[in-house]
């Protein structure tokens, strides 16, 4: 039966005309094509990657701007999109003489063209910026003196009574806020927010009796989640135990703005992330790959540009120490763009006779955002849906570009 079988197909093939052929060829071709990437997520993940200078250049295109707003801020999200894998994007910028521009380019949805264009309202997670508000909220309390710089953390959180290692009795509220309190979020058995060791903050506080630091506090900078947790919890702590995400909201007027913290899923506002898993290892999505409820203090908060901006233009010009403020201990060369932390900020001065710009910036799987404050108060903040590909040195460009705008216009 199966010869039989044969025997007719090749006879209906001889009987096709050659455009018959053709046509049947590429119908086989396609129901391949087709049935190979339904079958194989990754593989329609990567192609997905290779349609994007072709989304990227939709989006550049789609740009939007206040009046008068400096060349600079089109010039920038066009470099965002272009080179940095970011088709939405938001930048804001305050004048040190408190005039705003803005300016959004690209789409909410995954679809250009297809999806409603980025305006200055739509919704963007802030990852690490959120930092900002949790030092900030410190540094008040600082200023209010319910607690000092030098305040350790032991006299506070309760819950550290018997540390095997005794070097978590000296870590200092000052130490928490320039990553120098002696936690590694790099080594094999580093304590952090992101699936890095067991989990401490902020549901298993006791377990600080039980971890060993990395390095001796005040030793060595290593930028630590973990240690914006525990001031998160440092907060509500000295507001009676009162909620930290509670807090920050009333003291900072949440109601009059569009900052929300964000759950561990979309909210209805918000951009769509360019990110796709790639890697048998990856992760599906950003909205579960965090637990954003233990990130409220380090990573937890979204809006948009202008409201960040804001937000930002009110801290600074708050009496020292405030989010400027550079921790003396902490002696580090600010002429390089690197993890040189003040209280809050990251400060970049490429000699003495340069103006000084503070930056502080974030990201998560498939978003970045970046606040730059310049010595004489111009506040600029650059939010994009998707990362570079060259890591840090991509986002040190970005921040070189940045630097050169702020002198030129502060």
């Amino acid at each position: 039966m199966v010869n039989i079988f044969m025997v007719r197909l090749l006879i209906m093939f001889k009987n096709l005309s050659n455009f018959d052929l053709l046509i049947t060829s590429m119908l086989v071709l396609i129901v391949t094509a087709f049935g190979y990437y339904y079958a194989n997520p990754l593989a329609r993940n990567l192609l997905w990657q290779q349609t994007y200078p072709v989304r990227a250049e939709l989006a550049s295109r789609q740009i939007a701007c206040s009046d008068n707003s400096p060349a600079w801020l089109t010039d920038t999200l066009q470099y965002q999109t272009r080179s940095n894998n970011a088709p939405a994007n938001q930048i804001a910028y305050i004048e040190p003489n408190g005039t705003l521009h803005h300016c959004e380019n690209g789409y909410i949805g995954q679809y250009p063209l297809l999806s409603d264009a980025t305006t200055e309202q739509t919704r963007f997670r802030y990852a690490s910026v959120t930092k900002l508000w949790t030092a900030d909220t410190i540094l008040q309390l600082v200023k209010d003196g319910k607690l000092s710089l030098d305040t350790p953390l032991a006299d506070i959180i309760s819950e550290i009574d018997t540390p095997k290692d005794v070097r978590i009795n000296d870590i200092t509220i000052r130490q928490l806020l320039s990553h120098r309190a002696g936690f590694d979020r790099y080594s094999f058995f580093g304590n952090d927010m992101f699936g890095i060791g067991k989990a401490i903050c902020p549901d298993n506080l006791v377990g600080l009796n039980d971890i060993t630091l990395s390095f001796d506090p005040d030793s060595t900078t290593s930028y630590s989640n973990l240690g914006y947790c525990l001031l998160g919890e440092v907060i509500s702590r000295l507001n009676d135990n009162i909620p930290y995400t509670k807090i920050i909201a009333q003291q900072y007027d949440f109601a009059d703005t569009g900052l929300q913290f964000v759950p561990n899923s979309a909210l209805p506002d918000e951009v769509t992330y360019n990110y796709v898993e790639t890697g048998l290892t990856g992760f599906a999505d950003i909205y579960t790959a965090f637990d954003y409820k233990g990130l409220a203090s380090a990573a937890g908060l979204s809006g948009n540009a202008i409201d960040l901006a804001q937000q930002v233009h009110r801290m600074v010009a708050k009496p020292t120490p405030n989010i400027l403020s550079i921790d003396p201990k902490s002696a580090c060369d600010t002429s390089q763009i690197a993890e040189c932390y003040g209280l809050a900020m990251v400060p970049y001065q490429p000699n003495a006779q340069s103006s000084k710009v503070y930056y502080r910036d974030g990201s998560l799987l498939g978003l970045s955002s970046l606040v730059a404050v310049s010595d004489k108060g111009g506040v600029m903040v650059l939010l994009s849906n998707g990362t570079s590909d060259n890591g840090k040195v991509g986002n040190h460009e970005v921040k070189m570009m940045i630097y050169k705008h702020l002198i030129g216009t502060s």
